[in-house]
């Protein structure tokens, strides 16, 4: 290699580098307890999670959301954690106490919608994402409400 381009590609690595991982988050698994109540997002967007493992959610017609089909109507659903069933293979299981990763299962004009959430921030946020290796590849992030 020629010396300019190995001082341009010196130059780029770093930024290279940053870039790669700036969709990465790291994720957190929790107890079902800590997954219910209600969260909302930064447009609108809703969830409230029940202990039997339903949702109701709306608003997820969003900019961000919007190649998931999913729709701005009320819908419902259910919920569970992704748990490993072998090295490279996981399932929904609505017996899963706890997990990083929650599977959902829109009901009637909803079901076409297709995203997951991944808890981040220590279990303070759930990360819209349609994506297993970018856990809020969505960028959409739904808050717990008090």
């Amino acid at each position: 290699m020629h010396r300019t381009a190995l001082r341009t590609l010196a130059a780029l690595a770093p930024f290279l580098l940053l870039t790669a991982c700036a969709g990465s988050q790291p994720t957190t698994k929790v107890a079902a307890d800590r997954i219910t109540g209600n969260w909302a997002g930064p447009h609108g967007e809703k969830f409230t999670f029940a202990a039997n493992r339903t949702f109701t959610a709306s608003g997820l017609d969003s900019k961000n959301l919007a190649d998931s089909m999913c729709t701005e109507k009320p819908s419902t659903g259910g919920w569970a954690f992704y748990v490993a069933t072998s090295k490279h293979t996981e399932i929904s299981d609505k017996t899963a106490k706890s997990g990083s990763w929650i599977g959902l299962s829109f009901d009637g004009s909803a079901e076409n919608c297709r995203i997951d959430l991944a808890v981040v921030d220590g279990g303070k946020a759930l990360c819209a994402t349609d994506d297993p290796d970018a856990p809020c590849g969505l960028d959409v992030k739904f808050t717990k409400e008090s």
